[in-house]
């Protein structure tokens, strides 16, 4: 440590207290019991050694300096119990203590300016670490010391100090001037106690409120969801302020009734299994609450409640019911149920109202996202829906593609359409080389090395996810397999489409010429009037544009005889 800092640590243990004390108005109360001692301990100090450097020797010095002593070790005790933690034992020493010291001044000089000065310290004292009624206690018990003093003193029955001596006819004058003075300084020294600990009392609470915003904001963000936060708010309310019940209801969507979503206690439980709600037509404070927006203070035992959970909470005595508002809208409402009668003052409702808002914005914001989380498992399975339909398609498509390729080809009674380019010369061939048949079948590049050194690239064509075949270059060391790789899968791709818009072409034009064939026929048929000559005419028709071997037409009722026509040729 170093010469520096040693006056500054001092100073530091002589304002303020090294146990941290949890309350604000303790904590002020511990700084002026120091500042009072360490201003004691001084003074005391500073005239020993003036006493001493002085060179007094009498008798009546010594006892003045013992006197002193008295006062510096007293308050360094003070001191000691104030940074030990003993807050009341250290405000009530040092209270006696200065009663004790104004008082014995008192007696030795009598009523007058000195003593008065005396008294008035723990006044001032008394009205910085006790409640106004102490203030006033105090003043009552020092006007009555003056009082007997002044007595004593008019009645030459109590010595004082030649300097100060007063005659007998003006003690009473002026016992009555120093009662008046103590008693006007008193009742200042308890109306600034009683202002001191009311103005604590609201930092205190603007403090709570702060620290019960910032807690419910971490509620929200730690719980999973409005059903896990409600009743965490609820127990959170109850226990740090103390409350008796506490409970939430929230809005349905029709706006008709507020639903109990989180309730306190063994009663709550019971509450929210029957499935209360309150309906917002009801003049219960609830719903008072939820239909005017305002806050609602009543006397249970007075109230004429017709709510169902009355019974449940005997020792409820006054109720307020705040709603919770958010985005110009009624959300629900905050319940909290006290033992105490008359527990809810204008600042205790306007405490409660900011933690209300706090608690208005994590109800909505729990809901947004409980709904966003809503949406996003909504979408999520659509699109898990779409994905799975996706599929289902692209297997349809690939089943109906290879059908209609099956089709096309019975249709020209073959398996398979096959060409190969050797030495410029162009030539039907339907074999399959192992490199076809691997693409073909795996869809997948192939590359293989013939026995000539050369490079073997297939590649197959495939349409909507079904292979319909597969296209093979042969190529010479010398050519980069990466580059013919991509080329030629890119004209494979292209091929695919491009023969499969033939494929629909031909079949385009042949249901184009079935169409007219039939038109044909039954141009033809409109102008015959009598059904054998139709019946005739149809096998006729049909024979021809089919080419049918054989053809037979009945008409008529397989039970009875029936109009038999020939095989076309021979009769009808």
């Amino acid at each position: 440590m170093t010469s520096q800092s040693v006056p500054i640590e001092l100073l530091n243990f002589l304002r303020l207290p090294r146990f941290r004390y949890a309350n604000n108005f303790d904590q002020l109360r511990a700084r002026v019991t120091l500042l009072f001692s360490a201003l004691l301990a001084t003074a005391a100090l500073i005239t020993f050694v003036a006493i001493l450097s002085l060179g007094y020797r009498a008798a009546s010095a010594s006892g003045v300096l013992t006197s002193l002593l008295v006062i510096f070790f007293v308050q360094l005790i003070v001191i000691s119990l104030v940074h030990a933690g003993q807050l009341r034992a250290a405000t009530l020493t040092s209270s006696a203590f200065l009663l004790v010291l104004a008082v014995t001044v008192l007696f030795l000089s009598g009523v007058g300016a000195s003593s008065l000065l005396l008294l008035v310290i723990p006044l001032l004292y008394n009205s910085l670490v006790w409640s106004w009624s102490a203030v006033l206690w105090l003043t009552g018990l020092e006007i009555v010391l003056v009082a007997l003093v002044g007595s004593l003193q008019s009645s030459q029955a109590l010595p004082v100090v030649e300097f100060v001596r007063v005659a007998p006819e003006d003690v009473s004058a002026q016992t009555l001037i120093v009662q008046s003075i103590l008693g006007g300084i008193g009742a200042l020294c308890a109306m600034y106690a009683y202002e001191l600990r009311r103005s604590l009392q609201t930092a205190n609470r603007l403090l709570a409120q702060l620290r019960a915003s910032a807690e419910i904001a971490q509620l929200t963000i730690t719980a999973g969801g409005p059903a896990e936060l409600m009743p965490r708010i609820a127990d959170y309310i109850r226990d740090r302020f103390g409350f008796y019940h506490v409970q939430i209801f929230l809005a349905d969507a029709d706006r008709r009734y507020a639903n109990l979503v989180a309730s306190t206690g063994e009663a709550g439980e019971l509450m929210l299994r029957r499935g209360y709600r309150v309906a917002f037509a009801s003049q219960g404070a609830v719903g008072r609450a939820l239909q005017s927006g305002e806050p609602i203070v009543v006397d249970t035992r007075e109230e004429s409640n017709e709510r169902r959970g009355n019974e449940l909470l005997p020792d409820a005595r006054s109720e307020i019911a705040l709603p919770l508002v958010a985005d110009d809208q009624v959300l629900g409402a905050l319940d909290i149920q006290s033992v105490r009668s008359n527990a809810f003052p204008r600042e205790q409702i306007e405490s409660l109202s900011i933690l209300a808002a706090q608690v208005s914005a994590a109800v909505f914001n729990a809901q947004q996202i409980q709904n966003y989380r809503t949406m996003l498992s909504d979408t999520h399975r659509t699109l898990l829906e779409t994905e799975v339909n996706l599929a289902e398609a692209r297997r349809l498509n690939q089943r109906l593609t290879g059908q209609a390729w099956e089709d096309y080809l019975k249709s020209r009674s073959v398996q398979t359409i096959g060409y190969t380019l050797n030495e410029s010369r162009l030539q039907r061939d339907i074999r399959w080389t192992p490199a076809l048949e691997q693409a073909a079948m795996y869809r997948r590049p192939v590359l293989m090395t013939t026995a000539a050194n050369h490079q073997l690239v297939a590649v197959p064509i495939e349409l909507r996810g079904r292979s319909i075949g597969a296209i093979e270059i042969e190529l010479s060391s010398a050519v980069r397999q990466t580059e013919t790789l991509e080329i030629l899968q890119a004209l494979a791709q292209r091929l695919a489409l491009s023969i499969d818009n033939a494929r629909l072409f031909e079949q385009a034009q042949e249901l184009a010429q079935r169409e007219l064939e039939v038109n044909a026929i039954s141009a033809n048929l409109q102008a015959i009037s009598d059904i054998d000559g139709l019946a005739r005419a149809a096998l006729q028709e049909l024979s021809r544009a089919l080419g049918a071997v054989q053809a037979s037409i009945r008409i008529g009722s397989t039970e009875s005889d029936a109009l038999s026509v020939a095989p076309s040729g021979k009769s009808a």
